[in-house]
């Protein structure tokens, strides 16, 4: 396969063996190591040894995974900020209760829609806010604060 991104050997011999880059990915990858090495000094196996990366040998596991590592290494906080909001998200969704947050916490709403079918319905859904409360209000100050 031929690299518009990648010029080190090592991470094509890498990229070759256990990951799946589409076109964006691979320009992610590329920087990130280009980056890596002119702000750090540190190369990719230096990088892939620090880190302890460990793939199971599924090319899509394995980009996924793979991806994660370098993404949180290059914004810890955000990483930590969406994590703490990915956690919040699932605790308030429901059966019939969507969430969703702004993308990249860039905007400083929270959109609740739950779908009714009947009288029932509403009842459980105000039980289940009236519950999850607390985790409502923690979710609005994480996405307007940012963590």
């Amino acid at each position: 396969m031929e690299y518009k991104f990648i010029d080190d050997k090592d991470i094509i011999e890498f990229a070759e063996k256990h990951l799946h880059l589409s076109y964006s990915t691979e320009k992610e990858v590329g920087e990130f190591f280009k980056e890596l090495k002119n702000i750090k000094g540190i190369n990719f196996l230096e990088f892939i040894e620090k880190m302890e990366i460990e793939l199971n040998n599924n090319r899509k596991h394995d980009t996924m995974k793979f991806l994660k590592i370098i993404r949180e290494y290059r914004n810890p906080v955000m990483s930590k900020v969406m994590n703490k909001v990915k956690g919040l998200t699932n605790s308030i969704k429901n059966k019939g209760l969507t969430v969703e947050v702004p993308k990249n916490l860039e905007g400083d709403t929270l959109t609740l829609t739950w779908t009714i079918r009947s009288a029932e319905d509403v009842e459980k859904i105000m039980g289940h806010l009236e519950k999850k409360k607390e985790d409502i209000k923690s979710l609005i100050t994480t996405i307007k604060c940012g963590g």
